[in-house]
């Protein structure tokens, strides 16, 4: 039985934020996930319509930025936040984020990867156009506010963990490539990791003299990967109860779906994505980590974290060699006091949906201690 909730919603929610890819990534798109639904054929011509239209200005951002880009040199090892989605990586990175040595990818920059230094006067006028709120949480959007690298990878390359949630018939191929890179052809890989470098040098050629921090939780399963790219890269792992984890998950993954896709999917579909998907990202980065020199990484748990912020801050400076904490430190409690009134989604957990939950995430559950929640 196909997913129908929101409907209604479906059908008035044109823009998508696909709308910045090139109209020949666009069609290479389509055809290597088969095609688009008819319920969401509006989407599509929405992101048809746009990026026919944004040429231009891609090739004026390609003429006017290429060669300066290409020439940035990452000179911080960048800081990769990682952990499975709903973990509090999105939280752990707004924080840091008011460190005023850090830069880090917006939202404005994941929609228009190729435009948005071109668009920039623009940018005020646009965000008029976008919803209040994320889809799978109460955190209001900010065109300036950081945002997960994916977003951006999805619109520059075929092959990104967000294109499960546009294209969820083709939601497990997706996956293994995006993440695993299971399946890549060796160029196909080498053209991924050309395409996040490039990136992430945009965002060092706009905001010069800064350290890139990154948050994006398919890379908790890439380590492998960005070492090849960055070799001193470090690493802070956020991890939070399996529990609650699935709900949030679960709940996240159906209310973007609803945003975002372009194909339909049953439910049943996206539980069974949820648990597999949880257990070989994590597995992966547990295999992975020993790759991590000593110094390089950190865990945190996120109950811990929230309890005490400026207390765990310090041990990630600390455990990282992380410069500046003291001077950082009143920015970052501007973050946390105007943070004091948002409150975290409730969920009700009945004994089946803990029963469930043990049984397929078991090994993360003894790991790190977890108990049921009361």
């Amino acid at each position: 039985m196909k997913t129908t909730h929101k409907k209604q919603k479906n059908q008035q929610t044109i823009q998508h934020p696909l709308f910045g890819i090139s109209t020949r990534q666009w069609i290479q798109l389509v055809k290597q996930n088969r095609g688009i639904d008819r319920r969401f054929l509006h989407r599509a011509l929405f992101i048809t319509i746009i990026s026919i239209g944004s040429a231009p200005i891609r090739m004026l951002f390609s003429l006017k930025y290429g060669k300066k880009i290409k020439e940035v040199t990452v000179k911080e090892p960048p800081i990769f936040i990682i952990g499975h989605w709903r973990s509090g990586t999105t939280y752990l990175h707004e924080l840091l984020s008011y460190d005023p040595q850090f830069c880090y990818t917006t939202l404005w920059s994941t929609l228009l990867p190729e435009g948005c230094l071109i668009l920039e006067p623009l940018k005020r006028f646009l965000a008029r156009f976008l919803p209040s709120e994320r889809p799978m949480d109460n955190i209001k959007v900010d065109m300036d506010g950081p945002y997960e690298d994916e977003a951006a990878l999805a619109v520059l390359n075929p092959w990104s963990f967000f294109h499960c949630l546009h294209f969820p018939r083709n939601a497990e191929e997706q996956y293994q490539k995006s993440i695993h890179f299971q399946g890549l052809l060796p160029q196909e890989k080498n053209q991924w990791k050309a395409t996040y470098l490039q990136f992430i040098k945009t965002i060092l050629f706009m905001n010069p003299g800064k350290r890139f921090l990154s948050k994006n939780p398919p890379n908790t399963a890439r380590i492998s990967t960005i070492l090849e790219v960055f070799p001193d890269a470090k690493f802070i792992h956020i991890y939070r109860s399996p529990y609650l984890v699935y709900l949030s998950t679960k709940k996240m993954r159906l209310r973007v779906l609803d945003k975002l896709a372009l194909q339909e999917a049953s439910e049943q579909e996206i539980e069974q994505q949820v648990l597999s998907n949880y257990i070989r990202l994590m597995k992966s980065f547990f295999e992975q980590k020993e790759k991590i020199q000593p110094g390089r990484v950190v865990e945190i748990r996120y109950e811990d974290l929230i309890k005490d912020p400026m207390k765990h801050l310090q041990y990630i400076y600390d455990a990282l060699h992380i410069p500046g904490f003291e001077k950082a430190k009143p920015e970052l409690m501007k973050y946390l006091e105007r943070q004091s009134e948002y409150k975290t989604n409730v969920y009700s957990i009945d004994q089946k949906i803990l029963q469930h939950v043990e049984k397929n995430w078991k090994f993360t559950i003894d790991r790190w201690g977890y108990t049921p929640p009361t």
